[in-house]
């Protein structure tokens, strides 16, 4: 019963994670630019920064994986390298962990979020 409680905090942990990066990247790309350049620049450091924990807490549960990097970690980090710029800001983007995960866990990349 207690290995069934962590990995619903797991999952928890996981979708609060996920959500604030999403969260976080729509709000930022999708607002006007600004005179700032600093402030851009501090927040890509962070939104990747966040990003990164995710994949590596990903990375750190193979083999076995959890359900919420099975499920949502593709389907987030496609939609933030799909704003306009992000693909040069992110890591994710370009580093290949996503997929290097889920041909790790043989998960079809077509396959649909449940």
């Amino acid at each position: 019963m207690i290995i069934g409680g962590k990995k619903i905090l797991v999952i928890i942990i996981m979708v609060v994670l996920i959500s604030s990066v999403v969260a976080g990247a729509a709000s930022f790309f999708n607002k006007p630019p600004t005179s700032s350049n600093n402030n851009n620049n501090n927040n890509n450091a962070f939104l990747n920064a966040r990003l990164n924990q995710v994949v590596d807490f990903c990375m750190r549960s193979l083999p076995n994986g959890t359900s919420a990097c099975d499920n949502q970690l593709l389907p987030v980090v496609n939609e933030i390298c799909g704003q306009d710029g992000a693909k040069a800001l992110i890591d994710a983007c370009t580093d290949g962990k996503v997929l290097q995960y889920r041909k790790a866990r043989n998960i079809e990349s077509n396959k649909t979020a449940r």
